[in-house]
């Protein structure tokens, strides 16, 4: 595999992070009056889990698409470009708009399409599904924490 190829993909999936940065300072004396639902980890967590998560998302995509993107990845490619988009749109929703319940529907969309993209990266690269995992369970998380929020405030 080409490393050019895999910091491009890595890179590439970083762009949601990247996106979601000028929402969250400007609001977190916003967030910090909320009621929490119980497991809220610290802040700094954050940032951490999604920059892991983002580089797993990256590694997959470097792996199902080492060879390029050719007509047998059409759906993966496109579910890939909905899930960064779906995560890109989250932060804004959540903490720059204060829409509790878009972000609920958002973020449960993106654990539904979410499943869908592993599917399809299975595919093709099982160790690209496998990576996909933790991903997959932190969304899971999200969506309870998302719902906490919206119920207790």
């Amino acid at each position: 595999m080409h490393l050019m190829k895999v910091v491009l993909w890595l890179a590439v999936c970083q762009l949601p992070m990247l996106a979601s940065v000028p929402f969250v300072d400007p609001n977190m004396t916003w967030y910090h009056t909320l009621v929490k639902p119980p497991l809220v980890p610290p802040d700094f967590i954050f940032g951490l889990v999604w920059t892991v998560l983002y580089l797993l998302i990256g590694g997959a995509a470097a792996l199902v698409f080492h060879k390029g993107v050719e007509d047998k990845h059409h759906t993966a490619v496109w579910l890939l470009g909905v899930q960064l988009l779906l995560n890109a749109l989250w932060t804004p929703v959540f903490f720059g708009m204060h829409n509790l319940p878009l972000a609920l529907a958002v973020v449960v969309l993106m654990l539904a399409e979410g499943f869908f993209m592993h599917r399809s990266f299975a595919k093709h690269s099982k160790l690209a599904a496998w990576m996909l995992w933790p991903y997959w369970a932190w969304l899971m998380f999200a969506t309870y924490l998302t719902a906490g929020f919206l119920m207790l405030n």
